[in-house]
């Protein structure tokens, strides 16, 4: 299987920005790690990736949608940090395009899997927009919030290198129970 993987912001853009140990936590590291984690474990598994970026650059949504379309990924999964203005908002959901029944036969066994990882993370279920990457991808597509990094709690959980292995492997998991 074919899999683009797409960190969510980068460069410039530093995507939702939290606090940990005094320092500030821009969602753009945590989401690159998380993907390079996940690469590496679909690749051990026999499955061809591609990454939208490897670095911390500066990357377009149609840049996104149409590196992902130029190679013919069968699977399309964007990795995010959530962010709210409450402190206290925390949970991982699941994002695909409304109405895209193959994008939920790929969501709903990533998020259930995440849930099963992490089962004392609150379960804000799959949910549907009408985002670009969703929208002008042309294979299936889901983009995971992984946690809310303006929770100071959860922010600390994201900085963890044991937890984005974690993350990448259920997400794993789920893509292969589709």
């Amino acid at each position: 299987m074919k899999i683009c993987i797409d960190p969510g912001h980068g460069g410039n853009d530093p995507g939702a920005v939290g606090r940990c140990d005094d320092n500030d936590l821009c969602e753009h590291d945590i989401t690159l790690q998380i993907c390079l984690h996940l690469e590496g474990i679909l690749l051990q598994s026999g499955h061809l990736t591609y990454l939208t970026r490897r670095i911390d650059r500066n990357l377009s949504l149609p840049a996104r949608s149409q590196f992902a379309n130029r190679y013919q990924a069968d699977l399309f999964v964007s990795i995010h940090c959530n962010a709210a203005y409450q402190a206290a908002a925390a949970g991982i959901e699941t994002w695909i395009h409304p109405f895209s029944s193959v994008g939920r036969k790929y969501a709903d066994p990533i998020q259930a899997s995440l849930i099963a990882a992490f089962p004392d993370h609150k379960d804000r279920g799959v949910k549907e927009a009408n985002f670009h990457v969703l929208r002008e991808t042309a294979m299936p597509a889901v983009l995971v919030e992984t946690e809310f990094i303006s929770n100071p709690e959860q922010a600390v959980f994201l900085s963890k290198d044991e937890n984005q292995r974690k993350i990448a492997q259920a997400i794993m998991e789920g893509i292969l129970r589709a």
